[in-house]
């Protein structure tokens, strides 16, 4: 198998399985991690209706309780997820394959109800209740993939400006 990390960002149109692939792992992942999971969710991209998107489908699994074990990763990983990153002590990410995707799925692990948490919420629903920043979000994920499919850093830089802007509509409320 080859490097995740190398894969080549490619945004495709909606895909209505992309729900029925979260709804399924979803429920493989309460079956194996149970009560250490309070809350899980789909998000990104993959879980905006009609949005076009990389085909990852992202999950992110509030956990009951801090730290994360060994015991949860030896369970990820029977269930064919691979520790990936932790990019900060509270921030864990896993990948799965799916079909011939090396990022089937990314699963984020925090603290359910941090404010990681919460943010990762409010982008998701601004986006479903806005179809106007959707579009803007994909026109700009489409443009970036195109301009740096193979550098995923540089990609995910390029829509850091747009994100921060969507996010401060997302959690302002009107005046």
């Amino acid at each position: 198998m080859s490097d995740p990390a190398r894969e080549a960002v490619k945004v495709e149109g909606y895909d209505p399985r992309w729900p029925w692939w979260a709804n399924r792992e979803i429920t493989l992942l309460r079956g194996i991690l149970g009560d250490r999971i309070a809350e899980i969710e789909h998000i990104g991209s993959t879980a905006v209706p009609g949005m076009d998107a990389k085909p990852t489908v992202d999950l992110m699994l509030g956990t009951a309780a801090w730290p994360w074990n060994p015991e949860d990763d030896a369970r990820l990983l029977a269930a064919e997820y691979s520790f990936y990153k932790s990019p900060n002590e509270r921030w864990r990410v896993y990948l799965k394959p799916r079909g011939n995707l090396l990022r089937g799925f990314h699963l984020h692990v925090v603290e359910a109800d941090s404010a990681h948490w919460r943010e990762h919420l409010h982008f998701r629903n601004h986006l479903r209740a806005h179809p106007e920043d959707a579009r803007a979000y994909a026109g700009v994920k489409r443009e970036l993939a195109q301009k740096f499919g193979h550098d995923r850093g540089a990609y995910q830089a390029g829509k850091a400006d747009l994100i921060r802007a969507i996010l401060a509509r997302a959690v302002t409320p009107p005046t």
